[in-house]
């Protein structure tokens, strides 16, 4: 009687505060393993897989950033290069062509023979083509092909009995193009074909000449 009597006292004097911490324990434990903890998990195979994952893919983003920043600079640098230094192959075609004439301006005078200066003008104009010629500049023809708005620039028309209609029959300027590409069209003239005949000139009259009318005389009329 006494033992009984004596828990029914105990639990009497629970406070309700105390029940209601244990219930709100019960309930955070609810839904976790037993046993399980935020250490445990951060502990656990799948979870470290993933960090290395994570510390592999960082690692690849920051070197192909350093990548592509370093190949931005170069490709920068290339082209400045480019742009300043881009001509260094012309020039080098063309300094050959300025060697003679400094030779030639310092052997030739004012009375040297007209011959000399025509051949070694010649050979410097030659020489200049040549070079064009490597550097992939062409000469656009002009005299006696049919007239090409792409490649020619009409300055002027003319009559000619020679060339036929629309045909080139004089060059003003040269045309110049860089590979397929027209650099410069050729000014040239045209021809409009032969000049009409003149018609045949007819009889005049009198009052037209300026003359007196002549009276046509009559053979019957008595004298």
């Amino acid at each position: 009687m006494f033992n009984k009597s004596s828990r029914q006292e105990a639990q009497e004097t629970e406070s309700p505060e105390s029940m209601s911490g244990a219930q709100d324990s019960d309930k955070h434990n609810e839904g976790q393993p037993e046993g399980a903890s935020t250490g445990e998990t951060a502990n656990t195979p799948d979870f470290v897989a993933l960090q290395e994952k994570y510390q592999q893919l960082q690692d690849q983003f920051t070197r192909l950033a350093a990548d592509f920043e370093n190949y931005r600079k170069r490709t920068r640098d290339e082209q400045e290069s480019l742009v300043k230094y881009g001509a260094q192959k012309s020039i080098l075609e063309l300094l050959p062509v300025l060697d003679n004439l400094e030779r030639a301006t310092g052997s030739l005078k004012e009375d040297s023979d007209p011959k000399l200066l025509y051949k070694s003008f010649s050979m410097m104009h030659r020489q200049l083509m040549d070079g064009l010629d490597n550097m992939g500049v062409k000469k656009i023809p002009s005299i006696g092909q049919v007239f090409d708005p792409l490649q020619h620039e009409a300055v002027s028309q003319m009559n000619s009995a020679e060339f036929p209609e629309d045909t080139i029959i004089h060059e003003v300027q040269s045309g110049y193009q860089l590979y397929d590409k027209v650099v410069r069209p050729a000014r040239v003239i045209v021809s409009t074909g032969a000049p009409e005949e003149a018609a045949p000139e007819t009889a005049k009259p009198a009052a037209a000449t300026g003359e007196p009318a002549q009276t046509p005389v009559n053979p019957f009329a008595q004298s």
